[in-house]
């Protein structure tokens, strides 16, 4: 059986097993909360976007009847047990959402683990004098890179309280850099702190990345900014929300067009109606890694198809990404950010 007779086979088990047949979008909830429908959109999702190894394991498993105990999350403490034997559910959200999700981590190993190797510095952010060969970059690093290469936030265009965002997160992948399964390694990064694994993003930005509600993809060989929508209709709420999330952001990047000298040789929105990234540094060895974005795409269409949403409780504290997600669920602090942004532009006039 050829790769789109098994998606066909197993989307039709999938639907049997649950009883559900809609092309309806589940409705959102924290993954502690998933019911049928959840699950259902979830490995809709993964046979849409996921591997082809993975889909051909859920169509074994659907098809020989042993995906009933397989679809059943394991208890935090169950998955703290490295005895416990993890179920395909647990492996799936564990390869395509959690390396890239920022209030999701997984209990038994917070943060990547460090390489028995030196790394390679062959393709690190540029050449830091600074830091000595046998030592890994550093998140500074990182944000060093990207601030040189794309000067302001990749998506909005915003100057202020910009961060190094991660492309694979740095936390929750689970496996050494030198295991050639790695997301890092699949991608043909060594770092995690890389350039090439990182993007100059704002703060409000940064939240939507991280919380899987932009990407990146490429369209007509140009790297563009895409906002989830989070639903198949075009006349409800979400759907207008939507559009309003999209024309929002093309207005900020077409005010800073027509406003700002520094951005007046830049096109806002492409005769397309795509907004691409621009690199103040164009140099193709140093440009986000389509690889790494092709997966961080991937895991926002699969979070999508589960109706997932962020929990505050499964936060990761550790991480060292410079913010505080619960800034970006503070519509106050949201409202302030985005009247300052309005203040400095209009006092550069």
């Amino acid at each position: 059986m050829d790769i789109e007779a098994t998606k066909t086979a197993a989307t039709q088990l999938l639907d049997n097993y649950y009883q559900i047949h809609t092309s309806d979008l589940p409705t959102q909830r924290t993954k502690s909360q998933w019911q049928a429908e959840n699950k259902r959109g979830f490995f809709l999702g993964i046979i849409q976007e996921g591997e082809d190894s993975h889909i051909i394991q859920l169509h074994h498993l659907l098809a020989t009847n042993q995906f009933t105990q397989q679809q059943e999350f394991s208890t935090t403490s169950q998955l703290a047990d490295p005895q416990h034997p993890r179920t395909f559910i647990d492996d799936m959200f564990a390869r395509y959402i959690l390396p890239f999700h920022k209030d999701y981590s997984d209990s038994s190993s917070c943060h990547t683990p460090l390489s028995s190797n030196p790394p390679s510095r062959s393709n690190s952010a540029e050449d830091l004098d600074y830091v000595p060969e046998e030592m890994e970059l550093t998140h500074k690093d990182l944000k060093k890179a990207v601030e040189k290469r794309d000067g302001v936030c990749l998506f909005c265009w915003d100057k202020l309280q910009c961060h190094g965002a991660h492309i694979i997160a740095q936390k929750n992948i689970g496996m050494a850099y030198d295991e050639p399964s790695s997301l890092l390694a699949r991608a043909g990064l060594t770092q995690k702190h890389q350039v090439q694994n990182g993007l100059l993003l704002c703060i409000k930005c940064h939240g939507e990345f991280d919380q899987l509600q932009q990407y990146v993809d490429v369209v007509d060989d140009k790297l563009v900014v895409k906002v989830v929508n989070h639903s198949v209709l075009r006349n409800d709420d979400k759907h207008r929300d939507w559009i309003d999330a999209v024309e929002t952001l093309k207005d900020t990047r077409l005010g800073k067009q027509r406003r700002l000298p520094e951005f007046s040789s830049r096109q806002a929105v492409e005769h397309n109606g795509e907004m691409a990234l621009y690199f103040v540094l164009n140099n193709p060895t140093e440009l986000p890694n389509r690889e790494a974005l092709r997966f961080h795409k991937a895991a926002c269409l699969i979070w999508r198809m589960a109706g997932g949403v962020e929990s505050e409780d499964e936060h990761c504290p550790d991480d060292d990404d410079g913010y505080i997600p619960v800034v970006y669920r503070s519509k106050s602090i949201e409202k302030w950010i985005d009247s300052s942004a309005t203040l400095v532009i209009e006092s550069t006039q």
